[in-house]
């Protein structure tokens, strides 16, 4: 019975530790810094978050139109002029409206949108978790009984004879 108590402790250990390490890594992996980016490191990656406003669905990073080529062009000189990232994103903001940027905000309903699928993941996994746990214990106690069963037929054919 005491073998059975340390397979129990260490497979709720072995989930406990598979559940760290994975959160570890989402965390690195979220705050992972390359260090300061280049210029043009910069540019590729402003570029590719705004909409091309001529383009459907496309940034101005895929985009081969004139007012994307301008576009880009601005943003490099925004670049060059020591400009924000944000700074850089809100002047498009402010020109075409808060749906030229393609990566939406993280606050407020937006975020809620990230992070209700995640939670709901994390839920179904606990409650599939919560059912197979209470079938392994029911199965556990179908077979004790079957074996208590098992052991009463036997004694009473003993009996009989």
């Amino acid at each position: 019975m005491a073998r059975t108590g340390f397979k129990e402790q260490w497979r709720w250990l072995s989930w406990v530790l598979m559940a760290i390490v994975g959160i570890a890594a989402l965390i690195v992996g979220a705050s992972a810094d390359g260090g300061p980016q280049s210029d043009g490191e910069r540019m590729s990656e402003l570029a590719s978050t705004i909409r091309c406003p001529q383009c459907r669905g496309q940034s101005i990073a895929e985009s081969n139109v004139a007012i994307a080529r301008e576009i880009r062009g601005d943003i490099r000189n925004r670049i060059s002029a020591g400009e924000s990232d944000d700074d850089i994103r809100q002047v498009y903001i402010d020109r075409y409206g808060r749906s030229i940027v393609l990566n939406p905000d993280s606050g407020g309903f937006t975020g809620l949108v990230w992070i209700v699928p995640v939670l709901a993941a994390g839920l179904a996994t606990a409650a599939i978790a919560l059912a197979f746990q209470r079938w392994r214990i029911e199965a556990s106690s179908i077979a004790i009984a079957a074996d208590e069963d098992h052991e009463l037929v036997a004694k009473l054919r003993r009996e009989r004879r």
